[in-house]
């Protein structure tokens, strides 16, 4: 629960941080943006050549057949007419002619009237050309101020709807038309303004203006219209600025200033190119013009129209146009949406919450792997979102959310598992030793804890008469302290012993040998333990007697055999412990102790099972509550526990009597153990010995069978 609030956190405060960059911090990310999205456009690749589009260049092969650039106005008069005598359906100049042309024959005999009114004047010629033919015409917009007082006719109405007065479109301050007689014997004309990004890139071109508060449409935009044969175009919006333009059917989505992000066909020379010089000289297919949008602009590098977008760094500027126009005709549009802010928020508050999480569900070996392939996943999203749908997100900051949340991630499961880790050891320490400890978490992936079936030898001890200590001691505090100052040294020696602490049972203490790891001679271990607590409580004691006014007595019961070793419990909450009939019998074990008086019992189990050289003695054959079969059980002589041979030779020869049956020959001999060391273990065998012999017609059992726990 801590850690999952942890990562709400940390992913709240993420997503705050990346919110606010987003919002206020724009600029400082927009050219990485836009490189993402170039990068997106280069792997869609080029689309199919738009037929329809037909670009006339006056480029280096013109040049040299015709002379430099600005052409004589007759000369480009002639190639206006071979275009129109060809079919052209439309003609667009990527070109203005802002000054006379002076190298027309009239000017140089201006000083003789006579004469020069009889020679050609150039620009008439082509005024004329203009007149006869469809062509549209360009002109530039200016942001700074003019001397042109002269304004371009509009043949086109433009009507704003819904802007509610706060208008966004750009408004230049100057403009540069062609000279006054070749403007007014145009049809009609657009600006061939492109406007570059910061980096010097175009991704946008503006296919509206207001200049002196009359709309004017780009030179695209108005070759489409007039194609169209639509008078009037509607700019709709809102109180955020502009949002389409509509016209006869076409429904074009800008941005809030009238841009079209333009969505470009491919690299340089993506549609069809013809040479002017072609064009002049009757080299072409007439297939090529008839009924086509035919632009003319030149590539040529001297007359300084390259442009860079995405797919190339140096195109020809009419090219640009180009795709603006095949985008409007097939309605292949990109745009962002209206509400781009809430759903760019939106998008990145959403990677930062689900991968924080997904994040720390996956393992981390294959955390690379699968970041990759989401990385890939999120590509692919946006390239669908913008080449399938045409939305224009933003790319930089979902990728950033992305790669900061895989990096916290990380950094927050590396300090989630060092502090689980610290916390492992800490509660490893309390029940393993720290051989053990270590090997469990340098090989936590190796499931060492799963559940399985071992052999293991269990132990259980308990303090006697523990209702009459905490009765004396009162207080629960004292009684806590006391029971600290017992069991630390208890549990520390088994520790030592490669024991594993189990559980604590109010004053009992439960613990294995042999799981979750193996350990050679189990039993041993565990009966050296078990001896050497017996051996400690007299020290213990020594403390706690004088401070707690008690003394501590115990009694400790072994048995080995086969557990199911594994982590159990609950889904939230479990612990590594061991189950089954084995373990109950190790806890009756110790709860014999009491009935026989002795400090360790041990299982027949136990017993065939040691290695070492022990002082044990046969207690008796007990069928324990729960189990059918009686067990064996042996007392471990401590060295506090002081037995002579000559003792302990009698004593077991009177248990192999009982056992045989030979009830009062072996009374006789617990009767002179008990004369010559009194002993509750030789009264009890006495009390069993004259029930039989008072009952000589009771069936005889040497086995003692338990009715309680």
């Amino acid at each position: 629960m801590k850690n999952s609030l942890f990562k709400v956190g940390v992913a709240f405060v993420l997503a705050l941080l990346l919110s606010w960059a987003y919002l206020f911090m724009p600029q400082a990310f927009f050219s990485i943006d836009n490189r993402l999205r170039d990068f997106l456009f280069v792997l869609r690749g080029e689309l199919p050549k738009n037929e329809a589009i037909v670009i006339v260049d006056i480029d280096e092969k013109s040049l040299k057949a015709h002379g430099q650039w600005p052409w004589q106005r007759d000369l480009f008069a002639e190639l206006i007419y071979k275009l129109s005598d060809a079919g052209a359906g439309i003609i667009g100049l990527d070109i203005v002619f802002a000054e006379e042309d002076r190298t027309s024959p009239h000017r140089f005999a201006a000083q003789f009237p006579e004469i020069s009114k009889k020679l050609s004047n150039y620009d008439e010629i082509l005024a004329q050309t203009f007149t006869q033919t469809p062509v549209i015409g360009g002109y530039i917009f200016t942001f700074e101020k003019t001397e042109e007082q002269n304004t371009p006719m509009v043949s086109g109405v433009f009507i704003e709807k819904g802007m509610l007065g706060n208008s966004s479109i750009l408004e230049p301050k100057g403009i540069v038309l062609n000279i006054q007689m070749l403007q007014n014997s145009l049809y009609s004309s657009g600006f061939f303004n492109n406007t570059p990004d910061e980096g010097g890139m175009i991704r946008s071109i503006p296919l509206v203006m207001k200049y002196e508060g009359i709309i004017y449409s780009s030179l695209a935009l108005e070759l489409v219209r007039i194609y169209s044969g639509a008078n009037t175009l509607e700019v709709i919006g809102d109180e955020a600025g502009v949002r389409r333009i509509e016209f006869a059917g076409y429904k074009i989505p800008t941005d809030n200033v009238g841009r079209l992000v333009v969505n470009f066909r491919g690299a340089g020379r993506h549609f069809r190119y013809i040479s002017a010089a072609d064009i002049l000289s009757g080299n072409f297919e007439l297939q090529d013009i008839k009924d086509k949008f035919v632009l003319v602009g030149t590539s040529a590098v001297g007359l300084f129209d390259l442009r860079s977008i995405p797919f190339d760094s140096a195109i020809a500027g009419v090219e640009v146009h180009a795709n603006a126009i095949d985008n409007i005709l097939s309605g292949d549009f990109l745009y962002k949406p209206a509400d781009i802010v809430i759903y760019d928020l939106l998008i990145l508050w959403g990677i930062v919450f689900i991968f924080v999480f997904v994040f720390s569900l996956i393992k981390s070996w294959l955390l690379i792997p699968f970041a990759m392939l989401i990385l890939y996943v999120l590509f692919e999203l946006f390239f669908i979102l913008l080449f399938k749908y045409g939305m224009v997100f933003n790319l930089v900051f979902p990728l950033a959310a992305y790669s900061l949340t895989l990096v916290l991630s990380v950094a927050i499961d590396y300090v989630i598992a060092s502090r689980q880790k610290e916390q492992a050891k800490r509660m490893l320490g309390k029940k393993v030793s720290p051989a053990v400890m270590n090997y469990l978490l340098e090989h936590s992936d190796e499931d060492l804890v799963i559940s399985r079936e071992v052999e293991a030898t269990i132990f259980f001890s308990d303090i006697r008469s523990f209702t009459m200590i905490s009765e004396k001691i009162g207080s629960p505090d004292k009684l806590i302290h006391m029971l600290n100052a017992y069991m630390t040294p208890m549990v520390e020696n088994i520790i030592r012993h490669q024991g594993t602490i189990d559980k604590f049972i109010g004053d009992a203490i439960m613990a294995y040998w042999n799981a979750p790891l193996e350990v050679q001679n189990h039993a041993d271990e565990a009966l050296r333990s078990a001896i050497e607590q017996i051996e400690m409580l007299q020290e213990i004691n020594k403390t706690i007697t004088p401070t707690y006014d008690v003394e501590i007595k115990i009694g400790i019961g072994l048995h080995t055999g086969v557990v199911t070793a594994g982590d159990m419990g609950s889904f939230g909450r479990s612990d590594y412990t061991i189950i089954g009939d084995n373990v109950n019998l190790a806890s009756r074990m110790e709860g014999l102790t009491k009935q026989y008086d002795a400090q360790i019992l041990i299982s027949h189990a136990t017993y065939l099972k040691l290695q070492g050289v022990y002082k044990i003695r046969p207690i008796d054959l007990v069928e324990v509550k729960g189990k059918k079969e009686a067990v064996e059980i042996f007392e471990v002589l401590c060295n506090n526990k002081i037995i002579s041979e000559d003792e302990l030779m009698k004593y077991s020869e009177a248990v192999k009597l009982f056992r045989k049956g030979n009830v009062r020959v072996a009374c006789g001999i617990f009767e002179e153990l008990r004369i010559e060391n009194p002993s509750k273990l030789y009264e009890f065998y006495i009390s069993r010995c004259n029930y039989f012999l008072d009952n000589p017609h009771a069936e005889f059992t040497p086995v003692l069978k338990m009715t309680t726990k």
